[in-house]
């Protein structure tokens, strides 16, 4: 059953690529969002709308795209999303009106945000391994670390080279090419081609009933208390990243930083983040979920901390920086481990389509959130203090978490 092993850890390379690409979104929107804001002079608030409507749209639509992925073949819902997010940049190069560029976000962007995004690849894997799961996961979600910085270089690139509207419709021809051949190589399940998960020479314990699976309604994973201990941990770690890495260049200038050195800053999150993960990936199948999630939301308390004491400079704000990526991107992973722990793999696309919804709906939140503490304290410690102190009593409710299923499910 080789072959099964190495099928399976392909299904990885291929979520690896498709999580890049829709890491790309928000990390490349600032160089995007300077020829956008030349040409159609928006303010500051209405440019920043497209990550408000990307997110809140991906919210509304991750329940029923998850749904669909447990009856669908994922190959060729990856590949919609795929061509779905190259049309949206090239739609991005023909648009006369900023309104155009929010409406393209949401109809072409948004949705695949969440085809070819964790939801997906959750799904997909939790199909192809049971005894290794989180470090295919970890290794997996890796991807968003790599999108971060190989794409920003490539539009980057692009608009030195091209007028901003003809860079686009190459930087489309690149999604095409990254995405669409990826996603054509996805096989939907191991049985597909008479495998089994983990390379295995038969299938695993929780496969073996061959009887009807219970129809789990979305009101039954709402009502898991489970559901709702997730949401809420991940929630306090990545809400506050969101908030902290929108804010994080105007924190690094009030400093007294240049404004090419506080962009490093954001390398240093990226490259813990991915850390975070790859260690993820080697811890996740040998030590409890709960510890990682107690040692998560410890780091980044810690690291919320130090950026109080920003007024220290740039070693100071690093420091902060790089434990908030580190220990905050530990968390990243552990919701796409832990739902088909929880909810099983025959509802995983329901359950980590509602996870989704709620907590990208705190992270429409966070950001203006930041800035509104800024203008009335002109600082952000009082947030800072705020974050870390919620993270801190978010560990007193790790130990309810329960990590398996519960009869019924």
């Amino acid at each position: 059953m080789q072959g099964s092993f190495a099928v399976g850890w392909r299904q990885v390379g291929i979520c690896v690529m498709l999580l890049a690409a829709t890491s790309m979104i928000a990390s490349t929107y600032s160089i995007v969002g300077v020829p956008l804001a030349a040409e159609f002079k928006p303010s500051r608030t209405v440019l920043a709308l497209a990550m408000t409507i990307l997110s809140a749209t991906a919210a509304v639509l991750s329940p029923f795209l998850g749904s669909l992925m447990e009856r669908a073949q994922l190959r060729w819902l990856m590949a919609a999303g795929g061509i779905s997010l190259a049309c949206g940049y090239y739609a991005m190069s023909l648009a006369t009106a900023f309104w155009q560029v929010l409406a393209i976000f949401a109809v072409l962007i948004a949705p695949a945000n969440v085809l070819i995004g964790p939801v997906a690849a959750t799904v997909l894997l939790t199909r192809w391994f049971t005894r290794i799961r989180g470090r295919a996961i970890g290794i997996a979600i890796a991807g968003i670390s790599v999108g971060s910085f190989i794409f920003p270089i490539i539009i980057q690139g692009l608009f030195d080279a091209h007028d901003w509207r003809e860079a686009l419709r190459w930087f489309s021809l690149v999604l095409l090419a990254w995405t669409v051949p990826a996603a054509l190589l996805v096989v939907n399940r191991p049985e597909d081609r008479g495998l089994f998960p983990d390379g295995a020479a038969e299938p695993p314990e929780e496969d073996r009933d061959t009887g009807p699976k219970p129809q789990i309604s979305a009101l039954q994973v709402l009502s898991d208390p489970a559901f709702w201990l997730i949401c809420l941990t991940v929630a306090v770690v990545t809400g506050g990243m969101k908030g902290m890495i929108t804010s994080l260049a105007p924190l690094a200038i009030d400093a007294g930083i240049t404004a090419s050195k506080a962009a490093t800053l954001i390398s240093v999150y990226a490259a813990c983040g991915f850390c975070a993960k790859l260690g993820f990936a080697m811890l996740s199948d040998r030590v409890s979920p709960r510890i990682l999630m107690a040692i998560s939301l410890a780091g980044f308390a810690g690291g919320m901390a130090m950026l109080t004491q920003s007024a220290g400079g740039y070693a100071t704000i690093a420091l902060g920086v790089g434990l908030i990526g580190l220990f905050g991107g530990l968390m990243v992973p552990l919701e796409s481990f832990l739902a088909p722990r929880i909810f099983g793999k025959h509802v995983v696309g329901r359950a980590m389509g509602l996870i989704s919804m709620v907590t990208l709906g705190v992270l429409l939140c966070t950001p203006p959130l930041f800035g509104l503490i800024y203008d009335l304290t002109h600082s952000y410690k009082a947030i800072f203090v705020f974050f870390s102190g919620l993270a801190l009593a978010a560990i007193l409710i790790v130990p309810r978490l329960r990590t398996d299923r519960r009869e019924g499910f």
